[in-house]
């Protein structure tokens, strides 16, 4: 899933290996076993390509689907149409921001 994923991603922000690597750090080499090897990456890599990507670690490795809710006993069902989207869209946004939305929600239920 990862390899998939991680492919997806570069294929999306039209970001070369090599690219990558020099923003992030991560040797080129590496970047290339991931997509050609099947390599898995070490937990500092991802956070990285996390960071980058601005994605989670779940969704990278698969642990979440594309709605960005956390794969744990294959039930959605306890989650509302409205808390799905709002979990999407609390996901695009920046540590900054994120604190921001926090802190008004618990304002609210206060």
């Amino acid at each position: 899933m990862f390899q998939d994923r991680f492919r997806e991603f570069l294929q999306e922000q039209k970001i070369s290996s090599n690219s990558l690597a020099k923003k992030t750090g991560i040797p080129q080499t590496t970047i290339s076993n991931w997509i050609n090897r099947g390599s898995k990456p070490n937990i500092d890599d991802i956070e990285k390509i996390c960071d980058y990507f601005n994605c989670s670690i779940d969704y990278l490795i698969g642990r979440e689907n594309e709605e960005g809710v956390i794969i744990v006993n294959n039930s959605d069902n306890d989650y509302t149409i409205e808390e799905k989207n709002l979990i999407k869209i609390f996901r695009k946004l920046d540590q900054r921001q994120k604190a921001s939305v926090f802190g008004l929600m618990v304002g609210l239920v206060s």
